[in-house]
C-alpha cells in the first residue's frame, strides 16, 4: 500500500445491544467511501445517557464480540472501555491519531447524532481531525441547529439538500469533509429492541444471528 493512507470508519455507541441497524450502517460506508475497515467502538459512558445505566461493559463487548466475528473488515476497539469514566468522540480521535498516524479517519454518524453534535465536548475540533460521515433516510429533513450552521460556516439551503450525496469541504487548508449518504429505511433501536425484550415481545431479524439467542 506504500504511504498511502488507511481509510479507516469509526463507529461509535453504547451498542446495548449492536443490532442489524449498526452492521448495515457501517457495511453501507464502506461501499460508498471506500473504507478498508469500520471500527466499533463502544463507549464505557456515553455523556448523553448519564441518566441510563447500560448493560455492563463486558456483557456489550461480548455481543459485540459475537456480531462481528468472521467480518474481516469489522473490527472491535475497545480504548474507551479501556479508559473508562465518560467516554468523549474527541478524546477517541485524539488518541487514534497518535497511535495510527497513518489512518485516514471517517467519523459515521446517524441523522440524529449529528444534529445533536453542538452539545458535543469541543465538537467543533472534530471537524478539523476527522471525516464526518452523515447517513440521512429519503425524505426525512434534517433539522439542523442554528449553532452547528455557524460552527461549519455553512448555509442552510446546502444542508438541507442532504437528499442527493454530496461532500462538502469544511476547511480547504484542513482538508476535512462532511459528506452525507442515504441508507434504506429501517426502523431499529437499541432502546426499541430492550423494551420489546422486556414485553417479551418477539426481536428476531433485528438482532444478528450469533446476539440473538
Amino acid at each position: 500500500m506504500g504511504n498511502k493512507s488507511k481509510r479507516i470508519g469509526l463507529l461509535g455507541g453504547t451498542f446495548d445491544p449492536i443490532h442489524n441497524g449498526h452492521l448495515g450502517l457501517a457495511e453501507q460506508a464502506i461501499q460508498l467511501f471506500d473504507l478498508q475497515r469500520v471500527l466499533f467502538i463502544p463507549a464505557s459512558r456515553s455523556p448523553h445517557k448519564l441518566h441510563f445505566q447500560p448493560s455492563s461493559s463486558a456483557h456489550r463487548v461480548a455481543m459485540l464480540q459475537l456480531a462481528l466475528e468472521g467480518k474481516t473488515t469489522f473490527s472491535l476497539e475497545l480504548l474507551e472501555i479501556a479508559r473508562n469514566g465518560i467516554s468523549y468522540t474527541l478524546e477517541t480521535i485524539s488518541q487514534l491519531i497518535n497511535q495510527h498516524p497513518d489512518w485516514e479517519l471517517f467519523l459515521i454518524l446517524g441523522a440524529d447524532a449529528f444534529v445533536e453534535m453542538a452539545t458535543w465536548k469541543s465538537y467543533a475540533d472534530i471537524f478539523k481531525l476527522c471525516h464526518v460521515l452523515v447517513s440521512t433516510r429519503p425524505g426525512v429533513k434534517l433539522e439542523v441547529p442554528e449553532k452547528l450552521y455557524q460552527t461549519l460556516a455553512l448555509t442552510k439551503t446546502l444542508l438541507e439538500n442532504n437528499n442527493k450525496p454530496q461532500q462538502i469541504v469544511l476547511d480547504p487548508a484542513v482538508g476535512k469533509t462532511l459528506q452525507f449518504f442515504q441508507i434504506p429505511p429501517q426502523d431499529i433501536s437499541s432502546k426499541e429492541i430492550r423494551r420489546r425484550v422486556q414485553a417479551g415481545k418477539e426481536i428476531k431479524n433485528l438482532l444478528p444471528p450469533a446476539v440473538d439467542h
